[in-house]
């Protein structure tokens, strides 16, 4: 039975028993292994990572449902949620593709010089920092839309 928001509320207020009910968010699976879980900012969302086929799924955690599931082309190294919500989303893959999805699904996607294990988001200069299989850090400016000069790190 479904209840409205208000409805829940007053039945809390006056019942112990649905005060101590656990709720569970339907379909919570992953067909085959997860990778990487993030939540949004906003704690609404809860969007995970698989593989074969290489997949990201959100959850609503106020409807407690899946909101929907995207198959990608590559597994997913990292991903990370750019806005409040489920929105913009960067995905870095194991072929040297960074992919940019927006609510509606895949809107860009570019080819990185190096293999990626890691990347960072810079919020102030709308920078990405990508290392991976070299000693150079790659950034990319999404203001602008183009990679800067890359960073050189030094060995211990």
């Amino acid at each position: 039975m479904w209840l409205s928001d208000r409805k829940k509320r007053a039945l809390q207020k006056k019942d112990v028993d649905v005060r101590r009910r656990i709720e569970l968010i339907q379909d919570f699976e992953m067909p085959t292994v997860s990778t990487n879980l993030r939540v949004s900012k906003d704690g609404q969302y809860i969007l995970a990572t698989g593989t074969y086929k290489p997949r990201i799924r959100c959850y609503d955690t106020y409807q407690l449902s899946l909101k929907f599931e995207r198959c990608l082309d590559a597994e997913v190294v990292k991903f990370d949620v750019l806005s409040d919500d489920y929105s913009k989303i960067v995905f870095l893959q194991c072929d040297r593709y960074v992919e940019f999805h927006s609510q509606h699904g895949r809107y860009f996607r570019l080819r990185i010089p190096k293999f990626g294990r890691d990347f960072s988001y810079h919020y102030p200069s709308c920078d990405l920092y990508f290392v991976g299989a070299s000693s150079e850090v790659f950034r990319l400016n999404l203001e602008q839309g183009r990679y800067l000069n890359s960073l050189q790190i030094g060995r211990a």
